[in-house]
């Protein structure tokens, strides 16, 4: 089994990614590159208190940083990112429409599976 520490990077790394941040970007929102990319890499034991200060840099709430990662791969982390980044420009119709090609896709690939393909 992983250690926490290692669980928590993962996922602190895809929230990161998911809002379009660098390690980098850390520094100008208040916490040091070096020590922020530490905890990423699960080198470094986080606080309580500095991950309620990454959720408020991440614009998420605390609970969020503990969710499972979606997968380990680069591919479903950009595909999050670029779907959060489309909606976050749509007014409310917009993001019903894309909601619902999002469905039509879900529809899509379960019937695949349910064919066997």
């Amino acid at each position: 089994m992983e250690k926490l520490s290692i669980i928590i990077g993962k996922r602190l790394k895809e929230v990161r990614l998911s809002k379009g941040l660098r390690q980098e970007d850390m520094e100008k929102l208040g916490i040091s590159y070096k020590y922020y990319q530490k905890i990423e890499n699960g080198r470094a034991n986080v606080t309580i208190e500095t991950l309620e200060k990454i959720a408020t840099v991440f614009e998420v709430e605390p609970r969020e940083l503990f969710e499972l990662p979606l997968s380990e791969s680069s591919e479903s982390v950009r595909l999050v990112s670029n779907i959060r980044k489309i909606m976050s420009y749509g007014n409310e119709a917009f993001v019903s429409n894309i909601n619902e090609i999002i469905e039509e896709l879900l529809k899509i690939f379960n019937h695949k599976i349910d064919d066997g393909d």
